[in-house]
């Protein structure tokens, strides 16, 4: 008989009520800091559009990959530097 063991909690359907984000914040050269404490997945989304005068799309990708889809979130200038750098690895 082979018994299967899982310690590990795996989430198959992320979603975006999966998470708690306590303080969100984004810096901007030249503007005020965007500071949100607890906000919902669509307060994040719509205010870091506004803030970075963005479209729905580009801020929705900033959101995953910066801060839900890395245990340590980047700067959005980081997170433009790493999209930059694998484009061009990609369209090699």
């Amino acid at each position: 008989m082979l018994l299967l063991e899982f310690d590990d909690w795996v989430c198959l359907d992320a979603g975006e009520d999966d998470y708690v984000i306590e303080r969100f914040e984004v810096r901007v050269k030249g503007k005020k800091p965007l500071v949100l404490n607890k906000p919902s997945y669509s307060k994040l989304l719509f205010v870091t559009q506004q803030y970075l005068n963005i479209k729905l799309e580009p801020a929705k990708q900033f959101i995953c990959e910066s801060v839900l889809d890395t245990p340590d979130p980047l700067s959005f200038d980081e997170y433009w530097r790493m999209r930059e750098v694998l484009e061009k690895q990609l369209a090699k």
